[in-house]
């Protein structure tokens, strides 16, 4: 990258911030929004606490606390629109995520209470490289309010386990609502984050799907701050007693962290691996890193877009997982 690129990218950056912090009510906020969208397509606009977003006859609307998702649900917008039922209003679809609801997913027919914006109904693009088997242990790091865990546990039925992580007071509510709602007696939450190193760590606890680790996200907010657990994936691993078959991540750009810190231990103990590798760290998106990692443990390792945005998926070449390993004390049950 050139001084001039570099000189670009660091203004960018700034001008981001600098609008982030002034909040959604700003006029040079909305109108930054409306630009960014007329440029690609939609239509923004603002009324009372909402965010509405339209192209075509279709129209999403947000939390007008939500604004700085509004990029990424551009990015998502026909995915959202393909995979959750929205309802008619004067001739246009509409997907109200602007507060707490039920919402259905057209393919499934299956329906969660989400605090805001669902989950992305991206199960083929997490089954990609490994479909999880009846009787497997499998991990849903990142679960928000459980969607994917209840699909998994379809998948591993009642003899497999799924241990759901999220560290996000509010969308763990959720989870554990969902967890009730659909009688998911295999699927076991834990409130931690995974990362990097085991202990505690300054999480933005906004009850989003973009909650994270506030070292590696690029917009949060400080008054949402909470230290929450974290805990590596091989300590992870001996606190439940065994070792996933498979483990779906969508943890906000710390995935990287993640894997970095358990080469030895997944060396020796060969997971599957689908990975939301589009989160930006250190000026790069993480499926770049992701990709070395892996490879450089000997796993065959690929990224793609072709699923509506950047996964990586990691596969143990040597040998294969045959589900759930016990480790030396059995499984363990929290």
């Amino acid at each position: 990258m050139s001084g001039w690129d570099s000189e670009r990218n660091e203004f960018m950056q700034f001008l981001k911030d600098y609008l982030v912090r002034l909040g959604p009510n700003s006029v040079l906020v909305q109108a930054a929004l409306r630009m960014y969208g007329f440029r690609r397509g939609y239509r923004v606009e603002f009324a009372n606490d909402v965010i509405m977003l339209r192209q075509a006859e279709r129209e999403m609307i947000l939390n007008k606390a939500q604004y700085v998702q509004v990029p990424i649900m551009m990015e998502c917008y026909n995915l959202f629109f393909d995979t959750v039922e929205g309802h008619a209003s004067e001739g246009r679809t509409v997907l109200d995520f602007s507060r707490p609801g039920l919402q259905r997913y057209r393919k499934s027919g299956a329906a969660f209470r989400f605090p805001s914006i669902p989950e992305d109904d991206v199960m083929d693009a997490y089954t990609h490289g490994y479909a999880p088997q009846p009787g497997d242990v499998v991990w849903d790091a990142g679960a928000h309010a459980g969607a994917t865990a209840y699909f998994l546990a379809q998948m591993v039925g009642p003899s497999g386990r799924v241990y759901a992580f999220e560290p996000d007071q509010n969308n763990y509510s959720y989870l554990l609502q969902n967890i009730e709602l659909h009688k998911l007696h295999n699927v076991i939450p834990v409130k931690k984050a995974l990362s990097g190193s085991s202990g505690t760590a300054d999480f933005c606890m906004d009850g989003s799907m973009s909650a994270g680790l506030t070292d590696y996200l690029t917009y949060s907010e400080k008054d949402k701050f909470q230290r929450v657990l974290t805990v590596t994936f091989a300590d992870a691993c001996a606190e439940f007693g065994e070792v996933p078959a498979y483990v779906k991540m969508d943890i906000e750009g710390a995935e990287v962290a993640t894997v970095e810190s358990s080469q030895e231990f997944l060396k020796a103990h060969p997971v599957n691996f689908a990975i939301e590798s589009y989160h930006p760290v250190d000026g790069e998106r993480t499926w770049r890193p992701l990709e070395k990692l892996f490879s450089s443990i000997g796993y065959e390792v690929w990224s793609s877009d072709k699923f509506g945005q950047m996964f990586t998926w990691a596969k143990p070449v040597s040998k294969r997982h045959s589900s759930s390993a016990a480790l030396e004390n059995g499984p363990v049950r929290i």
